[in-house]
């Protein structure tokens, strides 16, 4: 271990922050946190959005677009690893006052963005029905989810600009923006719901795809005001328009050194999901319900982890960009604090609450005894998840994302996914036993990031 490395490993155990201190870096944290929170939700609005204006057309509409949806996040997520790599470098950049190393990450990075979304609509224009046929859907639902994901992956270089933009955004310091964009995406697409999906005021009626239409024209008008706002808007950063649009292959190796396992760990958590959620299947109808009323409600309580882990990204980039170890370490530490005071508040609201929330889906006595259940579950694990999901973010923010996939792995699939085989269907235990694994992985996820994040290695990483 160099000298270096020790010195930082005996600055982690110095003195906490004063009361002043923790105060500014805490009104800082909500600044950026809070945009965040609407966002997200904001941008789950607009699935339920569309799950709304489509449920009127039946069941198989239901099924073909929420299975549409599934599909693509699954080849989103190649933007999202890269969003992360291109918050992180734009962030460290920014902290470090080299806006010109910011505005080069955050150009290469839209450049990556453009070439993925053309093997992502090669994919969806040629393979969408045979991938939907795969999974056993039928005829009706396999014509339905393939027009969806045809129209999406087609334009999904909208997707890509948004993604990558607003991340650009935010590693700046700005979360506003994103959230101020999103919320006029939602407007014009609940507009175009109407007017596509029913063929209402004269436009054509185009059913279930309208709402894969109305989405993807909304998301254009959004990633055409992201890059407004890059392009011409005078703030932290301001892109030039002309020169550096050529591929720069030391750039694109920082974005891809981080930015690849990050998209690795995305798909590892998505699969591990679908498998998880398969366990339940062999329990049964009743489970299975269960399960995703259990789900549908604990989404709202992980959303206050994701914003706090947004602010702790982007205040760790920017501090190591800063050559301020210290600082960052403390930014992520007030982040996990505030985080988890919400999500606890959420875990007692659920645990109060839980008879009354399950019977906002359904008044079956035997799922809902089932979805009671999880959801105690899922309350006693809310600081659990605050821990793994804004101590990971603050990982992502060092760059240090090969960690992240690796206690990703060991979570959901040798923990969670085994674990709850074996307790549920093995022992016999049921969903109790699937649910027992659900909770195990939270608990082996938060100890290994929090001993990672503890030690020093990630205070020196170069990325």
């Amino acid at each position: 271990m160099t000298v270096k490395s020790w010195v930082i490993r005996l600055n982690a155990f110095r003195k906490p922050p004063s009361a002043g201190e923790a105060l500014s870096l805490n009104r800082h944290l909500f600044q950026l946190a809070w945009p965040s929170l609407i966002e997200n939700l904001l941008q789950t609005m607009l699935g339920f959005v569309d799950l709304v204006f489509v449920g009127q057309l039946g069941a198989a509409a239901i099924a073909g677009i929420g299975l549409g949806n599934q599909l693509m996040f699954l080849l989103l997520v190649l933007f999202m690893g890269l969003s992360v790599g291109n918050q992180a470098l734009v962030a460290r950049a920014v902290g470090a006052g080299d806006k010109r190393d910011a505005e080069r990450t955050a150009k290469q990075s839209l450049l990556i963005a453009a070439v993925l979304s053309l093997g992502i609509a090669a994919i969806g224009i040629l393979f969408s029905d045979a991938i939907i046929r795969v999974l056993g859907a039928t005829p009706e639902v396999t014509e339905i989810a393939g027009g969806f994901l045809r129209v999406v992956s087609t334009f999904s270089v909208v997707m890509g600009i948004m993604l990558v933009g607003s991340g650009t955004l935010r590693g700046s310091g700005d979360t506003r923006t994103p959230m101020v964009i999103t919320g006029f995406i939602n407007i014009i697409n609940i507009v175009l719901d109407y007017l596509l999906i029913f063929g209402n005021f004269g436009f054509p009626r185009l059913g279930p795809v309208g709402s894969a239409v109305a989405t993807t024209i909304a998301r254009g008008v959004g990633a055409g005001l992201i890059l407004y706002v890059l392009f011409k808007r005078g703030s932290i950063l301001k892109l030039p328009a002309w020169g550096g649009w050529g591929f720069h292959r030391d750039a694109i190796a920082r974005i891809l050194n981080i930015g690849a396992p990050a998209a690795a760990e995305q798909i590892v958590f998505n699969l591990g999901f679908l498998a998880f959620s398969a366990i339940a299947i062999l329990l049964g109808t009743n489970e299975l319900a269960a399960q995703q009323i259990a789900f549908n409600i604990s989404m709202f309580s992980i959303l206050p982890a994701f914003a706090f882990g947004v602010a702790a990204l982007t205040l760790v980039g920017q501090n190591l960009g800063a050559q301020k170890p210290d600082r960052a370490e403390q930014s992520a530490w007030q982040a996990l604090k505030s985080g988890m005071m919400w999500m606890c508040l959420m875990g007692v609201g659920f645990y109060a609450g839980r008879h009354f929330l399950v019977r906002i889906y359904t008044d079956d006595v035997n799922v809902i005894a089932l979805a009671e259940m999880c959801l105690v579950f899922i309350a006693v694990a809310q600081p659990l998840q605050a821990i793994a999901v804004v101590l990971s973010s603050a990982l992502r923010g060092a760059g240090d994302t090969r960690a992240t996939l690796v206690f990703t792995f060991v979570g959901i699939w040798i923990v969670r996914v085994a674990f709850g085989y074996l307790m549920g269907i093995v022992f016999g235990l049921g969903l109790f036993g699937v649910w027992l694994g659900w909770i195990a992985d939270f608990l082996t996820r938060a100890v290994l990031i929090a001993w990672r994040f503890r030690g020093a290695r990630w205070k020196t990483l170069r990325v």
